[in-house]
């Protein structure tokens, strides 16, 4: 099943990405902010297994599993923190520009939806080159929902000012996935499946737009 009916497609006038795991390579910061953060509220570790199977859920979900007792606003605020001590964790993913710097070459509108607390998300992608590259971006904690929530996909399209019947989200997990068809938008999976099949680089994308019939 897609996001949107086969019929009712139209030229894509807007792309929307996921931040980490798609245009940022973060888990292994993210796991040592994570293990932080639990180690200052006073809980055990967790493994890499058991990391990967939350990662990229956001805040609350991060929160109900393992910390309960606490706020949102106080596990943002030690995400805040910790993060700063983990950026050699960090990097771009080196195809993320490049295609970035085409789509707006193409009048392609782009944001990033993502679950990431806003300002933490503004600072990841001011440091590895990539904010000024983008038209605008979207947080979980802007829209009042993360994904699988598709509040963050919705809120990222009206920044943009495009109908979501123009809109193409790239994600790399299920909850990007799920966001998209509740949206309802057109989904490309990377490295993962999608309406549009699997990318497995983001190189692949501008091909796949032409399919479509991007500007």
């Amino acid at each position: 099943m897609t996001s949107v009916a086969r019929g009712a497609l139209r030229p894509v006038a807007a792309v929307l990405f996921d931040m980490d795991g798609v245009l940022v390579f973060s888990e292994e910061a993210w796991f040592g902010v994570y293990n932080d953060t639990l180690a200052l509220f006073g809980h055990p570790a967790i493994t890499r297994r058991a990391f990967d199977a939350i990662y990229g859920n956001g805040t609350k979900a991060d929160r109900d599993t393992y910390m309960p007792e606490r706020t949102l606003e106080e596990v943002d605020a030690a995400y805040g923190r910790f993060f700063l001590e983990h950026l050699d964790g960090l990097r771009a993913n080196p195809e993320a520009a490049p295609l970035l710097v085409e789509l707006r070459r193409r009048r392609v509108k782009t944001a990033v939806a993502t679950n990431t607390q806003h300002s933490l998300a503004r600072e990841i992608l001011a440091r590895t080159g990539l904010l000024s590259l983008v038209d605008a971006v979207a947080c979980a904690d802007e829209a009042g929902a993360g994904k699988p929530d598709p509040a963050v996909v919705r809120l990222a399209a009206s920044r943009l000012g495009v109908g979501l019947e123009e809109v193409l989200f790239v994600g790399d997990s299920r909850y990007d996935r799920e966001a998209a068809v509740a949206a309802p938008v057109r989904f490309a999976g990377y490295r993962m499946p999608g309406d549009l099949g699997a990318a497995g680089t983001l190189g692949t994308l501008a091909g796949l737009l032409e399919r479509i019939g991007a500007d």
